[in-house]
């Protein structure tokens, strides 16, 4: 019998106080995806516990999403888009509940924060490697083949003072063992890489900003490397591919309904990033569209009345059909022009779970140019937009559960 199995009574008393110290920790309650605007973004999920969490600051772009979403966009010199799927307690064992609360497929790599919540509540070795074998081998079923798939040491990072003195140096030790485990848990499996280097480097208690920073400068050359090498020879099956292809209808539409943004009412935020857009591209107009079955909805609107449009005849149909910006220039459809309209672009915006439910648009009276219009610019908003409709939806579900 191991000694872990002989404390298991302890820990479970002990986790508990774990928690109750984090519960009065501030931690982001902010959007989950950050971004940094750029050509040709790649997209990484970081799911799990612990620093995936932000614990000591408030927003996640100071937390290690932040930090890490900027490091890899500096070293590649392309875009970012890093999603956030973390919830406390989250262990080897429960996280694979979390991989099917995202469409894992669009990621060109997941960053696995995971075992500090297993250390604190000693979980022996064996189970640790069943469990996260079981997780690598779901996140590998529902990502591309070349997704990369990256697992940071499971040392715990943050300290309550539970886990201080003899206590704390008999969780680092088992955390110690357990990242032994996952290191070859790691080495058994081709695009798997395991990041050691944090356990070592760092100290155990990163609640501050520059910490996570120091995190994030040691991950971010690993993965740059391994999102260069993608980027560079991409393929007809990865995740760049699956971005590419219009979303799959019954699916996006589900991800709409489910998002509860066709119930409401206007919303000022929302209409002062439009006015922010109509002014930068000097348009006409700008729009949120949600696109509805086959009309789309105009979420908000200025410089042209709220409505909704066929959506045959509309440009957003066509925007959320692929990833990125979308630029008509000059356009000839009398039923569009018909409208008034003369140049319409507009860059898609998906739901949380990552489906293309609807657009930011921005439309003009007169013939213009394609490149009169900075995609980057365009898809930088369509961010701020997107976590704005998150927060509604967020919202939203929350009231209607009561």
């Amino acid at each position: 019998m191991q000694v872990t199995d002989l404390l298991a009574p302890l820990a479970v008393g002990w986790g508990r106080r774990v928690r109750e110290e984090l519960d009065v920790v501030p931690h982001p309650p902010d959007s989950r995806r950050q971004t940094v605007a750029g050509p040709d973004p790649d997209r990484v999920l970081v799911l799990g516990n612990g620093p995936a969490i932000g614990f000591g600051v408030l927003a996640q772009e100071l937390g290690l999403p932040g930090h890490l979403a900027r490091r890899i966009a500096a070293a590649t010199g392309r875009g970012m888009a890093m999603d956030v799927l973390a919830r406390r307690g989250t262990t080897a064992a429960t996280a694979p509940l979390l991989v099917d609360e995202v469409r894992t497929a669009q990621y060109d790599a997941v960053l696995v924060c995971i075992g500090s919540s297993d250390a604190y509540n000693l979980v022996p070795e064996q189970r640790w490697r069943s469990d996260l074998t079981r997780l690598l081998d779901v996140l590998r079923g529902a990502t591309t083949p070349s997704t990369v798939l990256a697992v940071l040491a499971a040392r715990p990072l943050q300290r309550p003072n539970a886990a201080r003195g003899r206590a704390g140096r008999l969780v680092d030790g088992h955390a110690m063992r357990l990242d032994r485990v996952a290191a070859e848990v790691c080495g058994d499996r081709a695009g798997v890489v395991h990041l050691a280097e944090p356990a070592e480097l760092l100290p155990v208690a990163p609640r501050d900003p520059e910490a996570y920073d120091g995190l994030a400068a040691l991950i971010a050359p690993v993965l740059a490397r391994r999102l260069d090498a993608l980027a560079l020879a991409p393929g007809p099956h990865d995740a760049r591919a699956v971005r590419a292809r219009p979303d799959p209808e019954a699916a996006r539409q589900t991800a709409l309904d489910r998002s509860r943004l066709l119930e409401l009412g206007p919303n000022p935020r929302l209409d002062r990033l439009l006015r922010s857009a109509k002014e930068l591209f000097g348009t006409t107009a700008a729009a949120v569209t949600l696109v509805d079955g086959d009309r789309v909805v105009t979420r908000a609107a200025t410089g042209m009345p709220p409505g909704q449009a066929p959506r045959t005849i509309s440009p957003c149909d066509r925007t959320i059909r692929q990833s990125g910006a979308h630029v008509i220039g000059r356009i000839t459809d009398e039923r569009i022009t018909g409208a008034g309209w003369r140049f319409p672009a507009g860059h898609p915006v998906q739901s949380p779970d990552g489906y293309r439910i609807g657009a930011l648009c921005v439309l003009d009276t007169v013939d213009r140019e394609p490149d009169s219009v900075d995609r980057t610019a365009l898809a930088e908003i369509a961010s701020r937009v997107e976590s704005e409709l998150w927060a509604e939806s967020a919202a939203a579900t929350q009231h209607a559960a009561g």
